[in-house]
């Protein structure tokens, strides 16, 4: 995918969450963010210190349309942090290589751990940030696991719907 078409489906993902996801009231349990695809879908080759960029860049343009004060700027910057190390991590090295961001992956069961994984450091900083105590733990818990459940499957299923049948 070029870079072009890269910006295209950020701008996407941005008009879908700012419109639609963020409009979208389950009892103050599940926030959807499909945003962060953007940074899930990065080129692995990009240097650590672009994607720690494009990753605070990425929550700052949401913190500033909800008016959040840097929760999700910190918790994309995060991680942004976590995505190279993870990816060494759950990846041997021919896929690092044979992949380039996660737009050429064949195997869902990988992308789907990796989609998890990321999404759930997500909702666990964003999500301890935004109740910054830990006096109603079990509730926080809880909105963590719904908010990356949902989450979750929404990420995939734009990412099979809008991504991955183009590569066809």
């Amino acid at each position: 995918m070029n870079n072009i078409k890269y910006l295209i489906h950020v701008v996407i993902l941005y008009i879908i969450q700012l419109t639609i996801l963020d409009n979208i009231q389950l009892h103050s349990y599940v926030y959807i963010n499909i945003y962060i695809l953007a940074i899930l879908t990065l080129p692995y080759n990009y240097k650590k210190t672009s994607v720690l960029l494009l990753g605070f860049l990425f929550g700052l343009l949401v913190d500033l349309a909800n008016n959040t004060m840097g929760i999700h700027a910190a918790a994309t910057t995060f991680i942004a942090y976590l995505r190279p190390r993870l990816l060494l991590m759950i990846s041997n090295r021919d896929q690092m290589d044979d992949i380039q961001g996660a737009q050429k992956v064949s195997s869902f069961s990988w992308f789907f751990k990796y989609t998890l994984l990321l999404t759930t450091a997500f909702n666990v900083a964003l999500l301890m940030a935004e109740a910054f105590t830990f006096t109603n733990l079990g509730i926080t818990l809880l909105r963590i696991v719904c908010s990356t459940l949902a989450s979750c499957f929404f990420i995939m299923l734009y990412y099979f719907i809008a991504l991955k049948k183009k590569q066809s």
